[in-house]
């Protein structure tokens, strides 16, 4: 117990501090959110903010053309993608691709949980859009997906904390995996809130960030239920660095506030199957 409470006293500290690594929004993937978040968003504007960043256009194209999404024809154009595809879905795939980069880490041993973080987000994200969809919300997908890709962002900042102090000597190296695992499931979500309003981010996204593992899900916020869920269905299937086997998906609150059958959450879990098949052939 007092090795827990070093660790987290350890971290904690660090964080506070000023010295911690503050993940970076990415300049385009915000531009193009916000563009998105107008009545009447332009495509010349988004097609222009992706052909500004070469890598990102290449990444685009490369997806686009994934089993996922693959048509007759060959998308080779940014142009061709967000005709095929259409202007919300692309701005989903920009902003997944430009933050994956703040799910990176030079330590091996926080790599291979930023790896299956970033894993749970895209699926999380994808999960949450589907729901909304399946609920005929869709003026809802694109906040639901964005609330799913940024729910768990608090743990993205505290294993690069993690990583930090490891490196600098602070944290010793042995630190078991459950220390480490406690830490990140009790401090995230206000971390996580934190970040997102740092980012100056809407506030729905701060209110998922923070509250998507409370008990209490009566007359909560529709995108907060659709994430909350997801959130759940991949807990349950153990894809992300937590594990819950036993949740009931269809007796919960997030379902049954969302109106959802035992039948249509059994075909969310092998939607969300097919998902994680989609990232991994991504990355």
């Amino acid at each position: 117990m007092n090795e827990t409470k070093s660790f987290i006293d350890t971290l904690k500290e660090h964080v506070v501090s000023g010295n911690a690594q503050i993940p970076a929004f990415d300049r385009t993937g915000l531009a193009i959110q916000q563009e998105m978040a107008k009545p009447d968003p332009d495509m010349q504007t988004i097609e222009k903010q992706i052909l500004r960043d070469p890598a990102l256009t290449s990444q685009l194209l490369k997806v686009a053309n994934s089993s996922f999404y693959r048509g007759m024809v060959e998308v080779t154009t940014v142009r061709n993608a967000i005709v095929r595809l259409g202007l919300a879905e692309v701005s989903n795939l920009v902003t997944m691709l430009t933050q994956k980069k703040t799910f990176s880490a030079q330590d091996p041993f926080i790599l291979d949980y930023m790896e299956q973080l970033w894993v749970h987000s895209v699926a999380c994200a994808l999960g949450a859009k589907w729901i909304a969809k399946e609920c005929r919300l869709p003026s809802k997908m694109n906040e639901a997906f964005f609330a799913g890709l940024m729910h768990d962002i608090g743990k993205a900042f505290l294993l690069m904390a993690i990583s930090d102090l490891r490196k600098s000597g602070q944290l010793d190296e042995n630190v078991p995996q459950t220390f480490i695992e406690e830490v990140l499931e009790t401090l995230h979500q206000a971390l996580g809130a934190q970040l997102l309003k740092t980012w100056n981010l809407p506030e729905i996204y701060c209110t998922v960030a923070r509250h998507h593992h409370d008990s209490d899900m009566e007359n909560r916020d529709v995108v907060l239920l659709m994430v909350s869920l997801a959130n759940k269905v991949l807990a349950k299937a153990g894809i992300g660095i937590m594990h819950t086997p036993d949740i009931d998906l269809a007796t919960s609150p997030e379902a049954i506030q969302l109106d959802m059958s035992e039948i249509k959450v059994a075909e969310l879990e092998l939607t969300v199957e097919d998902y994680v098949a989609f990232i991994k052939d991504v990355d």
